[in-house]
C-alpha cells in the first residue's frame, strides 16, 4: 500500500515521463550550472542547447548515483519520505529553474558588460524552451537505447548465461553506436560538408578580379594559374592596397606588395605547393624586400585583410607575403579531418622558403616574418620544434589566437615563470617570447625584448585559445589564476558543463566586439609594430595606421 501511495503522489510531470528523483535533483543542478557565466555571452539558442545537454547529463548522473547506492546496500527511503521529496522536487523544482533564469540574465548582461557590448534582451527563456526539447530528446534517446540493450540481453541470454548475455549485448550496441556516430552521421556530415565547401571555394568573391601586375599570384605572369587559387586566394592576391594608396599614407614613392598563394588546386601535394611557393617568390623578386612574411592559413585558406594589409602599410609596399592553402573546409572542420594537413602545409612552405632564405648572403636577406591566425597559427608552429628553434630560424613572430592544442605554444605556456598567468604568461623573463591581450602588453615586462621579437597575441576571453578536451575533467589554471579584465569573477569550472560552454562559444568568437574573443582586427596595427617595426615607425604611426586599417574593413 506504501508503495502506491508513493506512486499516486508523484506530481503528474514525473509520473508521464517516469522520471527519477535523484535524476531531477541532478537534472536541476545541472540545468542551473549551465547557465552561469562562460567566456562570451551567449545567444538564447546556444544556452539552451547547453543548459538541455547538461540537464541530461545531471539526471544521469543522479540515477547512476542512486543504482550505486542500492547496489551497495544503501536502503530506499520509506514511501513517507518519497512523497515529501516528490512534493519538495514539485515546489522546488520550478523555483530553482525560475530563480536560475533569472540569474542566467543577470549573468548575459554582466558578459555584455565586459564585452563592452549593449546590453540586449538575453534569451532566457527561448533557451529553457530550448533545453526542455534537447533534454526530452536526448533522455528518449537513451532510454530507447536501454530499450534495445535489454532486449538483446533477452535474446542473447537464451543461449548463453545472463552475465555473458548482458556484457556481450552492451558490447554490441556500443559498437553499432559509434559506428553510426563516428561513421554513418559524422562521415555523412563530412561529405555535404565537403560538397558544400569545394563549390563554395571554386568561387570567386564579388569585387575580386584577376590582378595583371607580376608581383601577385594568379596574374598572367604567374607560375600558379588563377583559376586554382580558391576563393580565398583570389581574395587574397586580388586585393590590398596600391602603391598609390601606401605612397598616400606614407608620403613617400611605394612599392607594389607581392602576395604569393598557392591553392589546393595548383599542385597536389603540400611539399609541391610549397616549392611552387617558393618559385613564385623568385619571380616576383620577393628575396629583395626587406619584410617576408610565411603565413599560415586558416582552414578555408583565408588570411585576415587587417594584418596582411596592416604590414603592407607599415613597410610602404617593401614586403611579401605567401602562404599555401590546405583546406577549403571552415577551421573548425578543419581541425577534425584536415589537422595533419595544416600540419604538413605549415612545415613544407616554412623550410622551404628558409632553405632558400638561408642560401642568400646574410647582408642580403629579408627580414623572415612568421605570422598565423586561429588554425593558421597551429599551422605556422607546426614547423618549430621549441621557441629556441623559432627565435634561431626568424627574424620574428606574429601568432594570434593559438588553439590548444598547437606547439610550441603548449610547451611554452606550460614552461611560464612562476607566478605569471595562464592567460598572459611570462616566459624566461620575457627576453625573446612575449605575450600580448592587446599591443601595449607587449611591454610588460619591463626588460629588454632582444631580437627576434616573438609575440603570442591571446584574449582571455578567446575560447579558441582555451578550448580543450582537458576541460572535461579538470579545472584549467586561467580559471584558478587572477583571471583576464574581460572574464567574469562569477564564471567558474564544473566538470563537463565549463567543456559544453567554451565548445559553444568557440562558434561565435568573431562577432563579439574587437579586442575581446577571437575578434584580433583592430590590434593588428600595433602587433606588427611590437614584432617587425620600420626604423622610424612611431607611437603616432601606430594611431594613425590603425585608424585607416578600422575604416577600411
Amino acid at each position: 500500500m506504501s508503495d502506491v501511495v508513493a506512486v499516486v503522489k508523484r506530481p503528474w510531470v514525473a509520473r508521464t515521463l517516469r522520471l527519477n528523483w535523484a535524476g531531477v535533483v541532478g537534472g536541476l543542478i545541472g540545468f542551473v550550472l549551465a547557465l552561469t557565466p562562460s567566456l562570451l555571452p551567449r545567444p538564447g539558442f546556444y544556452l539552451g542547447f547547453i543548459a538541455g545537454v547538461s540537464a541530461v547529463v545531471g539526471y544521469g548522473v543522479g540515477v547512476a548515483l542512486r543504482w550505486l547506492a542500492r547496489k551497495i546496500g544503501v536502503p530506499d527511503p520509506s514511501a513517507h519520505a518519497k512523497s515529501v521529496a516528490w512534493r519538495s522536487a514539485a515546489i522546488g523544482g520550478p523555483l530553482i529553474i525560475v530563480a536560475g533564469l533569472v540569474a542566467g540574465a543577470l549573468w548575459q548582461r554582466e558578459a555584455d558588460r565586459l564585452m563592452g557590448e549593449a546590453q540586449h534582451e538575453s534569451g532566457v527563456l527561448l533557451g529553457a524552451v530550448v533545453a526542455l526539447i534537447v533534454f526530452l530528446v536526448v533522455l528518449y534517446v537513451a532510454r530507447g537505447v536501454r530499450w534495445i540493450t535489454r532486449k538483446l540481453d533477452t535474446l542473447l541470454n537464451r543461449v548463453m548465461p545472463r552475465w555473458l548475455a548482458r556484457g556481450l549485448g552492451f558490447v554490441i550496441v556500443a559498437l553499432v553506436l559509434y559506428w553510426l556516430a563516428a561513421g554513418l552521421l559524422f562521415n555523412g556530415f563530412v561529405s555535404i560538408a565537403d560538397n558544400i565547401y569545394r563549390g563554395t571555394n571554386a568561387g570567386t568573391a564579388p569585387g575580386i578580379t584577376q590582378p595583371t601586375n607580376p608581383e601577385r599570384s594568379g596574374s598572367p605572369a604567374s607560375l600558379a594559374a588563377w583559376s586554382t587559387l580558391g576563393v580565398q586566394g583570389r581574395s587574397f592576391v586580388g586585393s590590398g592596397p596600391t602603391p598609390a594608396q601606401l605612397q598616400q599614407f606614407s608620403g613617400q614613392p611605394a612599392m607594389e606588395p607581392i602576395r604569393v598563394y598557392v591553392g589546393l588546386d595548383t599542385a597536389p601535394t603540400a611539399q609541391q605547393r610549397a616549392a611552387l611557393a617558393v618559385r613564385e617568390l623568385e619571380r616576383t623578386g620577393a628575396f629583395d624586400r626587406k619584410v617576408l612574411v610565411v603565413a599560415g592559413a586558416t582552414g578555408t585558406g583565408w588570411l585576415e585583410p587587417q594584418a596582411v594589409d596592416s604590414i603592407e602599410y607599415m613597410w610602404n609596399g617593401d614586403t611579401a607575403i605567401a602562404t599555401i592553402q590546405y583546406s577549403y573546409l571552415p577551421s573548425w572542420i578543419s581541425f577534425l579531418v584536415d589537422k595533419e594537413r595544416a600540419t604538413d602545409a605549415g612545415q613544407a612552405l616554412f623550410e622551404a622558403v628558409h632553405a632558400k632564405w638561408a642560401s642568400l648572403p646574410a647582408n642580403h636577406r629579408p627580414k623572415l616574418i612568421v605570422y598565423g591566425l586561429s588554425l593558421g597559427s597551429f599551422a605556422a608552429q607546426s614547423a618549430f620544434a621549441s621557441a629556441a628553434d623559432m627565435a634561431a630560424r626568424t627574424d620574428g613572430a606574429l601568432l594570434i589566437g593559438t588553439p590548444n592544442f598547437a606547439q610550441p605554444w603548449g610547451n611554452i605556456t606550460a614552461k611560464r615563470d612562476a607566478g605569471s598567468p595562464e592567460w598572459q604568461p611570462i616566459y624566461g623573463g620575457g627576453q625573446t617570447v612575449r605575450f600580448a591581450s592587446k599591443p601595449s602588453d607587449a611591454a610588460n615586462p619591463s626588460g629588454p625584448w632582444t631580437s627576434p621579437h616573438i609575440l603570442f597575441a591571446q584574449h582571455a576571453s578567446d575560447p579558441v585559445v582555451w578550448w580543450s578536451p582537458n576541460l572535461l575533467t579538470r579545472e584549467p589554471d586561467w580559471l584558478t589564476e587572477p583571471r583576464g579584465p574581460d572574464v567574469s569573477a562569477a564564471m567558474h569550472w564544473y566538470p563537463v558543463v565549463t567543456f559544453l560552454q567554451v565548445t559553444v562559444d568557440q562558434f561565435f568568437g568573431t562577432v563579439v566586439p574587437q579586442g575581446h574573443g577571437h575578434n584580433y582586427a583592430s590590434e593588428m596595427v600595433g602587433y606588427w609594430a611590437d614584432v617587425v617595426p620600420p626604423p622610424t615607425w612611431t607611437a603616432a604611426d601606430t594611431t594613425r595606421l590603425q585608424a585607416l586599417i578600422d575604416a577600411n574593413p
